[in-house]
C-alpha cells in the first residue's frame, strides 16, 4: 500500500473482480476511476470489488501499510502547535477535547463576545487548553485541510470514490489516556494512522443504520465480544456507521485522521422528495372524502403521485442541495 495512488498518473490501471472460474460469461476487466484506484491501493491486499461486496457496510477491515505510507498528511507536533494556538476552534465546527473518557464542554473552552460588527464571536482560553494537554487531553480538530494539503487531498479522493460528502478529522491523542468513551458514529470511518500507536477495541455491538437526529440512544454493551487491534504508522481501519469503539494511544504522542464517509441514504432520498412533492399540483390534492380517515386506501394513487414526482428534474437538483446542506459545506 502507497499513497502513490493519490496521484495515481502513470500506474497501470486496477481491475474489478473477473467473474468466477464457472460463470457462463467472461465479461472483461472494468477499469476503475481514478479515484477507485487510490483507494484500491490503500486496501490493497482485499481488491476493490472485494471490499465494495464484503466489507462496505457490512464489517471492520484492518489493513497493515508501509510505515511511511500516511506520514507526509500530516505531523504531531505541527497539530500540536495548531491546537496550542487555538487554531482549530476559529473553523465553524469547534474541535472535541477529551480527557480519560470525559468530555470537556465547549463553554469551558471558549469565551464569546460580541465583535465590532455586532456579531458573536468565540475566543478560545488558551490557558486552558494547554492545562487540559498537559494532563494528557486527546484533540479531535475539524476542517484542518488548509493546514495539511495532503488531508484535503483524501478527502477528494473518498468523495469522488464514494459519490459522498467526506469530513476529516485529525485527532492528537497521547499515552495512556481515553479519549472517546465507547461510542458508535453514524457515518461509514476510515482510520488512517499517521504517527505513533493506538489499540483499539471494535466491538460486535452494532446498531442498524443510525442516522443523526433519529431514533433513541444505544446503551454500550461492555459484555459484547470485541476486536482488539494495535494500529501503527501506515494501517487502515474501516467500520461500518453504528459500530461500537474506543480507543487508547500506546505512544507518547499519536496522530491518526479519519475520514467519515456520509454516503447518502434512502431517507435523503425521501427527505429531497418531499420537497419536490410540495410543488406537485397533484401531491397537495385532498384526499377523496371516503377516504380521509383511510388514508392507506389510498396507497396506489399515493405511489403513483410520488413517481410522477420523482420523474421531474427537481428532483436530482433537492436531493443535492440537501446532501450540501447535511455536509455543511
Amino acid at each position: 500500500m502507497n499513497l502513490l495512488a493519490l496521484d495515481p498518473a502513470g500506474l497501470g490501471p486496477v481491475e474489478a473482480a473477473m467473474p468466477p472460474d464457472d460463470s457462463a460469461v467472461r465479461r472483461p476487466p472494468v477499469p476503475l476511476t481514478t479515484a477507485e484506484q487510490a483507494l484500491a491501493n490503500i486496501v490493497s491486499p482485499v481488491t476493490w470489488s472485494q471490499f465494495l461486496s464484503d466489507y462496505l457496510g457490512r464489517r471492520p477491515l484492518h489493513v497493515s501499510g508501509e510505515a511511511d505510507c500516511f506520514a507526509s498528511l500530516a505531523d504531531p507536533a505541527a497539530v500540536r502547535e495548531l491546537i496550542e494556538a487555538g487554531v482549530p476552534w476559529q473553523f465553524r465546527r469547534m474541535p472535541e477535547m477529551y480527557l480519560d473518557g470525559y468530555r470537556v464542554p465547549h463553554e469551558d473552552l471558549v469565551d464569546t463576545y460580541t465583535d465590532m460588527d455586532g456579531r458573536e464571536a468565540r475566543r478560545p482560553r488558551l490557558r486552558r487548553i494547554r492545562r487540559l494537554l498537559e494532563k494528557g487531553a486527546t484533540v479531535n480538530a475539524f476542517g484542518q485541510e488548509s493546514h495539511f494539503p495532503g488531508l484535503a487531498a483524501m478527502r477528494r479522493v473518498f468523495s469522488e470514490a464514494f459519490h459522498a460528502e467526506c469530513e476529516v478529522a485529525t485527532f492528537y491523542s497521547q499515552q495512556g489516556h481515553q479519549g472517546l468513551a465507547p461510542h458508535y458514529d453514524c457515518v461509514d470511518i476510515f482510520v488512517l494512522q499517521l504517527h505513533g500507536h493506538k489499540r483499539w477495541f471494535v466491538s460486535s455491538q452494532r446498531v442498524d443504520s443510525p442516522v443523526v437526529g433519529h431514533g433513541g440512544p444505544t446503551q454500550y454493551d461492555d459484555q459484547a465480544s470485541h476486536t482488539d487491534i494495535v494500529l501503527e504508522p501506515g494501517d487502515l481501519l474501516y467500520f461500518p456507521r453504528g459500530t461500537f469503539h474506543q480507543a487508547v494511544a500506546l505512544s507518547e504522542q499519536s496522530l491518526h485522521a479519519t475520514i467519515a464517509v456520509k454516503r447518502p441514504t434512502y431517507l435523503d432520498m425521501l427527505m429531497a422528495l418531499g420537497q419536490t412533492a410540495a410543488e406537485s399540483d397533484r401531491i397537495r390534492h385532498d384526499l377523496p372524502l371516503a377516504h380521509a380517515r383511510a388514508p392507506r386506501d389510498t396507497k396506489d394513487q399515493l405511489l403513483d403521485r410520488l413517481r410522477e414526482a420523482l420523474d421531474q428534474p427537481g428532483f436530482d437538483e433537492a436531493f443535492e442541495r440537501l446532501l450540501t446542506l447535511r455536509s455543511g459545506h
